[in-house]
């Protein structure tokens, strides 16, 4: 099968729906003029209703799949390698599991306040989800590395440091030409536009179509990372179990769950 056993879904319902969500919102935008063909941010394309209603909802969702395929990665790994086995690779785990939900809150941030709107916590979500999600990236790197030979062959940790890299160079590329960008619009005179029509007449044009790339690029680099999860998924398979402690709802519980494995520890 193509999703195979397991959660391999997860990272590729992920994947796709956030490709959607991008690709569908450029198209809208561009189709009704409230964005540039060439160069827009993912954010400039769904500032404006509709696309802002689709942007928003599609990406919600995406960010509840995220969340979800960070914690299965999270048990998965737990699961693999006890604490005692090795402290490093526990702590990590942990770590970026916490780097992970920050990431995804900066998702619905940048989801729920649109730049048009409130751009102080648009551009605070928007350095979260970027930010933490290139940490997370690193650190789940880091894990693969660390349970290779013994969990991990060292060609998927190759591909996943290849991606980790590419996203934090286009981080930082994103961030300082954008910041260069910013600074030689401000320098302008007269605008009869806003920055979400740049035109290539408009000073900072080059910097701007420069930070654009790697944001886009950056974004995608983050799916295909979840991607690499896809194969390890396929291997794993997650319950909940069910404990009634009581014969009556009504009654107070003696005892708590019963679980082998805690849910959420």
């Amino acid at each position: 099968m193509v999703l195979g056993p397991g959660v391999g879904f997860l990272p590729i319902s992920l994947g796709l729906l956030a490709a959607a969500t991008f690709i569908t919102t450029y198209i809208i935008a561009v189709v009704k003029g409230d964005t540039s063909v060439w160069f827009p941010y993912i954010s400039d394309t769904g500032a404006d209703s509709p696309e802002s209603c689709i942007f928003g909802e599609f990406l919600n969702l995406s960010a509840f799949l995220a969340v979800a395929t960070m914690y299965v990665r999270y048990k998965m790994v737990k699961a693999f390698v006890s604490e005692g086995q090795s402290r490093k690779i526990t702590i990590l785990n942990r770590v970026g599991m916490v780097f992970g939900v920050i990431s995804v809150t900066g998702m619905t941030m940048v989801a729920n306040f649109q730049e048009t709107r409130v751009i102080s916590v648009h551009l605070v979500g928007a350095a979260m989800v970027f930010g933490f999600g290139v940490l997370y990236a690193l650190l789940q790197t880091s894990i693969s590395f660390a349970m290779h030979p013994d969990y991990n062959g060292l060609y998927i940790c190759r591909w996943r440091l290849a991606i980790s890299l590419v996203s934090l160079i286009s981080l930082t590329t994103t961030f300082i030409a954008g910041a260069i960008a910013r600074e030689q619009w401000n320098g302008q005179a007269h605008h009869d536009h806003s920055t979400m029509k740049w035109d290539p007449k408009d000073a900072g044009y080059t910097a701007h179509a420069v930070s654009s790339v790697g944001e886009w690029v950056m974004a995608f680099a983050f799916l295909l990372y979840f991607f690499t999860f896809i194969r390890d998924f396929q291997k794993v398979s997650m319950e909940i179990q069910t404990h009634i402690c009581v014969t009556h709802l009504d009654q107070i519980p003696v005892n708590g769950p019963n679980e082998t494995t805690k849910l959420l520890v």
